[in-house]
């Protein structure tokens, strides 16, 4: 039987679990399999004790919060993730180990209403939610979901391609069937409106890089393999990328890097200047945890007053964001062009499996336990997605291109000063 939420004191929020993959030429240095991240993010069990203080067995063992923990887990992930990277000879994969029903790393920090429908929430979200005081909503954020995502940000940044595993139940509300595995590669706010709205992130990315998260010839082989090999599988059904997914932050934050190496080979004498790196701090702040990027991003398209102090610094960044505009406006379709197809652009793909086909699932006693072949399946399942995926990484393109190498600053930093080249 899988086990119940834990509580723990220390809690590492991201790990890397070894498992034992051997590359498939033989070779020890240098391989296509380190060019990959399998990760998961809705496969942890474990729940921070200092969140609930004395109270924690008991807000865990309230009806709604154990049942919202067997319905929000994504049982069976972790397996299939330590499957695949062992079929295509990576070292390890990287999990979430915080439980979903206390933080959703797989949308936009913040809480959500009642009601609020499941593809549009926010990280923090009911029933736990509720349990939680306003210091420990802050503590939550800033604690875990800004330490995952300095840690995704540095993966991310070194590798051609990231997979991340998931699964979903057995049936539609309307009680349907679902395929037994779904591959999703697209924005669920591009598919709906064929655009990005300027809300969600900063209007200069080009929202058509959102019709696609991950490379065609990849999704199309490995769809092409599964059914082959006897698995139902479907593509961007039922569920498509919500904007606060990992993948799609992941887009515009690659982009506005490439974007800013661009800027910078063209105008080397605005490397360092406080005005520019205010505007690209402001852009890789994806998920908005920044309190002076978001005080530019008012100034910018708000049209708020600047505080007094910053009035002369806030002038400057208007100014950068105006060239750095002007130049994206000017070179648009070559700088995608060269994105999109230059090979060293970032393929993010995420995976559903149904769970049924893992696990024994009685949601009226709260009940779960690994299916007894469990372990022969998610092994199947992973011998027929790892040759589209060893067949991607065999290209030999480089991981990460010298102009973009990851810097300290491209890390999040929710409540720092503007960097100093």
């Amino acid at each position: 039987m899988y086990p119940k939420p834990e509580l723990t004191e220390h809690l590492q929020v991201v790990e890397e679990v070894a498992v034992g993959g051997t590359d498939p030429r033989g070779e020890s240095d240098t391989r296509p399999a380190d060019d990959a991240l399998i990760f998961t993010i809705h496969d942890g069990r474990q729940v921070p004790q200092h969140l609930f203080g004395e109270r924690s067995a008991e807000v865990l063992a309230k009806p709604e919060i154990a049942q919202a923990y067997v319905r929000e887990r994504d049982w069976g992930a972790n397996l299939v993730a330590r499957h695949l990277a062992q079929e295509i000879g990576a070292a390890s994969f990287s999990r979430i180990n915080l439980a979903r029903v206390v933080m959703d790393f797989g949308r936009f920090p913040g809480s959500s209403s009642l009601g609020m429908e499941y593809l549009r929430r926010h990280a923090l979200f009911p029933p736990l939610e509720h349990s939680l005081s306003e210091t420990a909503r802050h503590e939550l954020l800033a604690q875990y979901y800004d330490a995952a995502s300095r840690a995704f940000v540095d993966q991310f940044a070194r590798r051609r391609l990231t997979i991340a595993i998931h699964s979903y139940d057995s049936h539609n509300q309307t009680g349907t069937e679902r395929p037994e595995i779904s591959l999703v590669a697209r924005s669920l706010e591009y598919q709906w409106t064929s655009t990005m709205p300027p809300y969600i992130f900063d209007p200069l990315f080009p929202p058509e890089l959102c019709e696609s998260t991950c490379q065609r010839k990849l999704t199309y082989r490995m769809l092409a393999d599964l059914e082959q090999g006897g698995w139902r599988t479907a593509l961007n059904y039922p569920y498509i990328m919500p904007e606060g997914s990992v993948e799609i932050r992941a887009q515009v934050w690659l982009f506005f890097r490439y974007l800013r190496e661009r800027f910078l080979t063209a105008f080397p004498e605005n490397r360092g200047q406080p005005g520019y790196q205010r505007v690209w701090q402001l852009l890789l702040d994806v998920t908005r945890r920044s309190g002076e990027a978001e005080g530019l991003r008012a100034y910018l398209h708000r049209y708020r007053e600047a505080p007094r102090d910053s009035k002369v610094l806030f002038a400057e960044a208007r100014r950068a964001y105006g060239a750095i505009t002007r130049f994206m406006d000017e070179h648009r379709d070559q700088l995608l062009a060269d994105y999109r197809f230059a090979g060293n652009r970032t393929s993010c793909l995420g995976i559903e499996i149904r769970k049924d086909l893992l696990s024994e699932i009685d949601r009226d006693l709260g009940l779960v336990r690994p299916r007894r072949d469990a372990e022969e399946t998610a092994r199947r399942i992973a011998t027929s997605m790892a040759p589209a995926v060893r067949a991607f990484l065999a290209e030999g393109l480089p991981a990460v291109e010298p102009a973009d190498a990851l810097r300290p600053e491209d890390l999040p930093q929710p409540y720092a000063s503007p960097v100093v080249a």
